[in-house]
């Protein structure tokens, strides 16, 4: 008798969409994508059972078992509560129970984690990331995520809060965190500062070249303190990367203390916005 299939579903959940995968373990078998409600805790459970819907039912035309569904979410996760207790783009769900809820509703296992941490779990299996014991991950899009891969797995910290790189000081002076730098160059809408900028816009043009030196900076940081052998870069603002990457890259060669060092690769996500998802699905046992 032949073994029925088994897909999982991984869910990336950001600031401003939320896009869903079905997932056999190799290929995405089915897609579908809509806008993160940011009203109210009910809403935003009802449009992840709304997303799931086209995905379960190709799971039942299949005849596949869904084994579960994973969760990336922009935000801090609590592990031990499986609560998020900071999403600075989603508030509505802060410390709510609707992990459970889901599961409730769907009568499946609902697994979390962060959505760096989930795209970086793409990136070492399948992706870019997958000749290296110890790599990075960073997210530019609604705002500026991190996580590290070593030993194995992500690293998550004492209470499940590192990776938070976007909210590391870079102008001490005005107080001024990475992310809150990269909302300000970007005026919060980095696709219509690009799209200015491949016109020709100088100040657009500077912007990113700003920002570019910023992230350099906070790199050769990053890698004078964990010393990856590979830096990803991922999310939606990585579409303008030829904008800011040559100052990455300047900065990082400038700032990185030890010569060996210089040589960390930065390279793009290789399975591109889809690794959140990849990633969320891999969390599924």
């Amino acid at each position: 008798m032949a073994k029925k299939r088994e897909y999982k579903v991984g869910i990336d959940i950001g600031g401003t969409k939320m896009f869903a995968v079905l997932f056999d373990g190799e290929r995405i078998v089915e897609e579908y994508t809509l806008a993160t409600p940011k009203d109210s805790i009910e809403h935003f459970i009802i449009m992840i059972v709304a997303l799931l819907e086209p995905l379960l039912e190709k799971a039942q035309k299949d005849k596949a078992q869904v084994n579960g569904i994973g969760l990336g979410i922009a935000g801090v996760v609590d592990f031990k509560t499986r609560k998020v207790t900071r999403a600075s783009n989603i508030k509505v769900i802060d410390n709510t129970d609707f992990v459970s809820q889901l599961e409730k509703k769907l009568g499946l296992p609902v697994f979390i984690d962060n959505d760096a941490n989930c795209s970086l779990r793409a990136e070492i299996n399948i992706g870019s990331a997958r000749k290296f014991d110890n790599a990075c991950l960073i997210v530019i899009g609604t705002g500026i995520g991190s996580s590290w891969w070593n030993n194995g797995d992500v690293h998550l910290g004492v209470d499940g809060c590192a990776g938070e790189i976007g909210h590391n000081v870079i102008d001490y002076e005005n107080k001024t965190t990475l992310e809150e730098a990269y909302h300000k160059l970007t005026q919060k809408n980095p696709l219509n500062m690009a799209t200015e900028a491949y016109r020709g816009d100088v100040l657009a043009i500077k912007s990113f070249e700003e920002f570019g030196s910023l992230l350099g900076i906070a790199l050769a940081n990053l890698v004078n303190t964990v010393n990856p052998g590979i830096i990803v870069l991922y999310g939606g603002g990585t579409g303008a990367a030829d904008l800011f990457m040559p100052n990455i890259k300047k900065m990082m060669k400038e700032y990185i203390w030890e010569e060996r060092a210089r040589k960390t690769k930065v390279v793009l996500a290789k399975l591109g916005n889809k690794a959140g998802a990849i990633g969320a699905a891999m969390l599924v046992e």
